[in-house]
This record gives C-alpha cells, structure tokens and sequence, in this order.
C-alpha cells in the first residue's frame, strides 16, 4: 500500500498568486461552502495549502499534503498535511463561512454554535481513530516509523461575526483545550488568510536581511540610491 500524501515542492511565486487568489475569494460574496466552494479551491492551490503548516509545524511549510484523508472508514479529514521526515502533521476541518461560531442569542455571553461544536466533536474522533491505529501498518506507511505528532485546525465563519469577548474566548479555547495533548486551532477564514499573509511577509523578510548581512570581518554592501 503506497502513502497516500502527495509531495509539494514549494514555489513562493505560486504561494503568493494562490494567496491573492484566496483574498479576491474572502473579498467576493461567496458562502464558502465547505464542500461545494472551500475544498475544492485549496485542492487546485497545494502551495497555500502546504503554507497552512507554518500555523501548526514546527516545520514550517508542509512538504506533503493529503485531501479528504480517510482515517478510518466513518472519519475524514479536509486536509492532512505535514512532514514525514519530522514526524508532524496537521489534519484540518473546514466549515462553511457563512456559519455562526456562536449562538445568536441576546446575552453577553452566547453558547457556542452546534455547527462548531460539531466540528469540534469530528476532531476528537480523529485523534481517538489516529491512536487506534498507531500500531497498524496502514498508519506507519502514511506517516512514517518514528515518533508522530498531530495539532489539529479548524476553520469556519468571518471575521465581521467574531469580535471583542468572543474572539478572546476563540483564542483561550485553543490555547487551554487540548485532545489527548494534541492542540486545536480554531480561527475564521479572514483570520487564516492574515495568518498566512503575515508568516510569508515575515519569513521573507527575515530571509532577506540575511541575505545582506554582512559576514563577520567584511564590510557591509554598498549603498544603491
């Protein structure tokens, strides 16, 4: 049985047209339905999908990516993507972005939404399925023979229906919530898109000034006006 992740050599010229892609996306009136509209636009984008990793990985950009990754007959993933070679992976759970994160109820302090608690119930199932199956040769020809590791993320609504003490109460949640000591990030689309716009910008920025950073010993490189 071959793995089922697919290898992705990452191009940050793709990267970045896939991002801009992503933002006319977030800026057009699209639902993002999860099946009929979110999926299918990350399956034609794998270089921003492997940029997801730079939200969960310790390594970084994904070198492989899986979509709708079967765990275990009942259970699918939207994505699996990681890194063989380290040992980490993220599986992801879009939902529609036009569905409420919370209740819409006159209170303070509104309940969570069914749709996300139900979603957060789908990534529990994933990692009791994963830990089923450590042991089983299916598992270790996707995922390698060492040691794994799993975070989970979980996408679903805007930006425009999260804000003040709900938005503190998304953050807290996937920083104290754990599965089985695997983390759950919960965020909006518009907060995965400024996500990924501000890792690459960083990144490259970073990458720059080391590339004119003078070596120990020798000048600094001319000036260009």
């Amino acid at each position: 049985m071959a793995s089922v992740l697919e290898p992705v050599a990452f191009d940050p010229a793709v990267f970045r047209r896939e991002l801009s892609e992503f933002d006319a996306l977030l800026r057009s009136d699209s639902a993002l339905r999860e099946r009929d509209e979110v999926i299918p636009f990350f399956k034609k984008r794998k270089h921003l999908t492997a940029y997801i990793g730079t939200l969960s990985l310790r390594v970084a950009v994904a070198s492989e990516v899986c979509f709708e990754f079967d765990i275990s007959g009942n259970f699918r993933a939207d994505v699996l993507l990681g890194s063989r070679a380290a040992g980490q992976f993220c599986v992801v759970e879009f939902e529609p972005g036009d569905e409420a994160i919370f209740r819409k109820q006159d209170r303070k302090n509104p309940e969570w939404g069914a749709r996300f608690e139900h979603a957060f119930s789908q990534i529990v199932d994933w990692f009791w399925a994963l830990e089923d199956l450590r042991k089983s040769d299916d598992f270790r020809t996707t995922f390698g023979d060492g040691e794994v590791a799993f975070t989970s993320l979980l996408v679903m609504g805007r930006d425009a229906d999260v804000s003040g003490t709900k938005r503190r109460r998304m953050a807290w949640r996937a920083k104290k919530v754990l599965i089985d000591s695997n983390r759950v990030i919960c965020i909006t689309f518009d907060e995965l898109y400024a996500a990924l716009k501000e890792k690459y910008e960083f990144y490259s920025a970073a990458a720059e000034a080391e590339k004119t950073t003078p070596a120990p010993g020798l000048p600094p490189p001319p000036l260009r006006g």
